[in-house]
């Protein structure tokens, strides 16, 4: 097939260009079209009934995941001017079409009181502002040095207002909660732009210190500006590294131009492939341009080094190019496919967004072959050949590849040989000293942790970090763990022997280490308690009767179809209560550790055999179970990949024992990055789980090259070590450079501020040179002692 192929493009080479041209210009066009996005649901987004559970309880009390909040940090908030602020934002924001809500200290309604008997729930500021005839409506309405001392009295003594005002009066919230209809980034970036806006039209008052922004929605419009600054900046420079490497190395411009213009041919296919599909850029996909760089670069060098070969063995540049094609066109062949049925194998995941990924990546990987077999060779017919390293006038085919032959020769060849002999002299020791390495890197694998966190995305001195972490410290936290109890018998949860059970679970909530706070109908029931008597004590006295606890809702519940106050945490028929608990960002295996914990805590309060059913919800304890499952549904997509892989190399090479022998090096770099996690403590999670999908392909690909060309050599030498000779001096040299190339192309990755990128670039590094390890110091040794007989050679591809 292939040598009818290499005829075909050989005498088409023109219109193939043409096509290729158009076809490129054509999927180019749809690159603005590209849409960038990032929900922390498209973690899990899946076939999972608590999935459905979150969102049914989403839609019957409201999200918590839309919360934006404006932190002003200052060493007096309770300052009138602070206070003017706080309030004219809140006004002009609720002003905003995508807010739903906004909330401040001056405008929160909770229950309060002021003689024995008296009880309201209009806020102190806009009761005050009223009483002055102020228009407390009014987006210019300010706050008086009077109203400011009522509300500094009542914010040191009101626990329902701790997410508003910290306890010790030096950081001050302004909560917006955006239209629950708004999941898009782009329409979460207009809420965010128009914020930025608002506070450059209104800004604070001198004595404020710092603001910012915080919440979930500002973290997922900081991750989308990120992966959007990134494919913008990073790819470029990128490709320009790899441009100017490529030249150095090849010495010809066809050496840097059209492994370049390969690439872009097959991105320019993959994304045309996404925008028609309707697929964004998310965290999870983020990497496929680099992940096409690595492919589509890779073959392009074995395809251009070969050529390079063929030419200095004395062939004409079109015979060298068809000898190019025949040679390499099938070991490409095996290694796109081996590397896209690695991705293939991640529709058995449960996550909706890692089966997307599956299929887009192994899309761009057949693109970048389609690429590199049909563009390479069709357009080095107008390009001079490249030039290898070695001097230009070229080896001859009886080059002395012996050490006491290569003292002149240039030093990559040189030196590539005389690895070989050192490596090849002494097999067993490179074999045991290679199982040593491996078990050091086994060992400290052992470490690595299974988890992941909102916050592992930014460094610890990034402002959204900064942000976060003082909202835990001072406001009760930003991620939300919902609970939903329910009993069919109405009115239920005005019965005080399960209004104390909320209350009991509550407290036996906050007292779990890294919950910071929580809140149900028992709060706000016993702050109308505590006020209508005008006694703080009285907020822990759990109502005796029935009667009593009806008369505080009379008071305080609302109307019907609100979701505010008490009516945010129990169904107007009172039979579904709501108890939201708020913990610091510690992490999705800590977070699975508690809902065990948490859930047997309800199942005691709250037993089934009572009537009760009760569902742990919340996106801090939803994204935990998902994500659990997440990565080890990539883990069981490696195990699948990796034996799929081991099935095709065996038909392929048509021998088990290559097939078997090919795993090892394979392994190697798994297993060496997996190490180097452990020994750096960095945890294995969304971001960094994918790298090893990436890793398994690019194993293959190295061993594949180097087999393809041992099986080519066993028909050309006498004996399994000569043939490993050439097959390091062809393959192995092209490994080297490549690897090489590929490294130096990454390292623009670690100067990201996107933790994610910069894991990318780190970890594809380590596993580029534990694919080096494997394919130059533990494969060539295993096949020296398994195929020493020169009679003992695997079968021919194909025959």
């Amino acid at each position: 097939m292939y040598r009818w192929l290499s005829e075909f493009i050989s005498e088409k080479r023109t219109p193939i260009l043409i096509v290729i041209a158009l076809v490129t210009l054509g999927c180019a066009a749809t690159l603005p079209f590209l849409r960038f996005d990032f929900t922390p649901q498209q973690l899990f987004e899946t076939t999972s009934s608590l999935d459905d559970k979150r969102d049914a309880f989403a839609e019957r009390f409201g999200r918590e995941d839309n919360l934006m909040v404006i932190v002003a940090q200052s060493k007096d908030v309770y300052d009138a001017d602070v206070l003017t602020w706080a309030h004219q934002f809140t006004m002009q924001t609720r002003g905003f079409e995508d807010v739903k809500r906004a909330e401040s200290i001056t405008t929160l309604e909770i229950p309060r009181g002021g003689e024995i008997g008296v009880l309201t729930t209009r806020p102190l500021a806009l009761q005050m502002m009223s009483d002055a005839g102020i228009d407390a409506e009014s987006s210019e309405a300010k706050i008086t040095p009077e109203i400011a001392e009522g509300l500094e009295k009542l914010g040191k003594n009101e626990p329902l207002l701790s997410q508003v005002v910290s306890a010790d009066g030096d950081t001050l919230t302004v909560l917006l909660w955006i239209d629950d209809a708004l999941q898009n980034a782009a329409d979460l970036e207009r809420v965010n732009k128009n914020v930025k806006e608002l506070l450059e039209r209104l800004p604070p008052p001198a004595s404020v210190d710092k603001v910012s922004i915080g919440g979930i929605p500002q973290i997922r419009v900081q991750v989308v500006e990120s992966l959007r600054f990134e494919q913008t900046l990073f790819i470029p420079l990128t490709a320009i590294a790899y441009l100017i490497i490529l030249l150095l190395l090849f010495k010809r411009p066809a050496g840097a131009i059209l492994p370049l213009g390969t690439v872009g041919i097959a991105v320019c296919m993959t994304v045309a492939l996404m925008v028609s599909t309707d697929s964004a850029i998310n965290i999870i996909n983020n990497v496929l341009p680099t992940l096409i760089f690595i492919i589509g670069i890779s073959d392009s060098i074995h395809m251009l080094t070969r050529q390079a070969e063929e030419i200095e063995l004395g062939l004409s540049r079109e015979d060298a190019t068809k000898a190019m094609i025949r040679h390499t066109g099938v070991a490409c062949l095996l290694t796109s496919s081996t590397t896209a049925v690695g991705f293939i194998s991640l529709v058995i995941a449960d996550a909706d967004i890692l089966k997307a990924f599956g299929w887009q990546a192994a899309a761009g990987v057949m693109f970048a072959y389609i690429a590199t077999l049909f563009f390479i060779p069709a357009a080095l017919t107008f390009f001079k050949p490249v030039v290898r390293i070695a001097p230009s006038e070229g080896e001859s085919a009886s080059v002395d590849l012996t050490p006491s032959g290569l003292e002149d020769a240039p030093f990559i060849e040189r030196n590539i040989v005389n690895l070989a002999h050192w490596v090849l002299s002494r097999p067993v020791t490179m074999i045991i000293a290679g199982v040593l390495v491996t078990s050091v890197f086994v060992f400290f694998s052992l470490r690595v942790n299974i988890d992941t966190k909102v916050l592992e995305i930014y460094a610890e001195d990034h402002p959204t970090y900064q942000t976060t972490r003082l909202l835990e410290r001072e406001l009760g936290g930003i991620l939300p763990v919902e609970v939903s109890i329910e009993h069919p018998e109405r009115d239920h949860f005005k019965s005080p022997e399960a209004y104390k059970k909320l209350d009991e679970f509550q407290q036996f909530a906050v007292t779990r280490p890294g919950f910071l706070s929580s809140q149900s109908q028992v709060d706000f029931i016993q702050g109308a308690r505590a006020a209508l008597l005008a006694d703080p004590n009285q907020r822990r006295q759990m109502p005796a009767k029935r009667a009593e606890l009806e008369q505080l809702l009379l008071l305080i519940e609302g109307p019907p179809d609100t979701k505010t106050g008490v009516r945010g945490f129990v169904t107007s028929d009172y039979k579904n209560a709501r108890v939201l608990l708020r913990v610091e960002d510690f992490g999705a295996r800590k977070m699975l550790e508690e809902g065990k914990i948490l859930q047997d805590k309800l199942d005691e309060l709250f037993p089934e055999d009572q009537g009760y059913s009760t569902v742990i919800a919340g996106d801090a304890y939803v994204a935990s179970v998902a994500l659990d499952s997440f990565i080890r549904d990539l883990l069981y997509s490696l195990f699948l990949a990796m034996g799929i892989i081991f099935g095709m190399m065996t038909l392929v090479f048509r021998s088990f024992k290559t097939g078997l022998i090919s795993v090892i090096p394979n392994v190697t770099p798994l297993v060496a990055t997996f190490g180097y996690m452990g020994m750096a403590n960095i945890d294995l999670n969304t971001t960094t789980i994918i790298i090893f999908a990436i890793s398994l392909g690019l194993a293959v690909d190295d061993t594949i090259h180097f087999l393809a060309r041992f099986r080519e050599e066993q028909r050309r030498q006498e004996t399994a070590y000569d043939a490993l000779i050439y097959t390091y001096f062809g393959a192995g040299r092209a490994i080297l450079l490549t690897s090489v190339l590929l490294v130096a192309g990454l390292a623009i990755l670690l100067f990201s501020s996107f933790i994610p990128t910069t894991y990318f670039g780190k970890l594809t590094g380590i596993t580029i040179f534990g694919a080096v390890f494997g394919d130059l110091f533990l494969l060539p040794p295993i096949l020296l002692l398994v195929y020493r007989k020169a009679n003992d050679a695997p079968k021919t591809l194909g025959g």
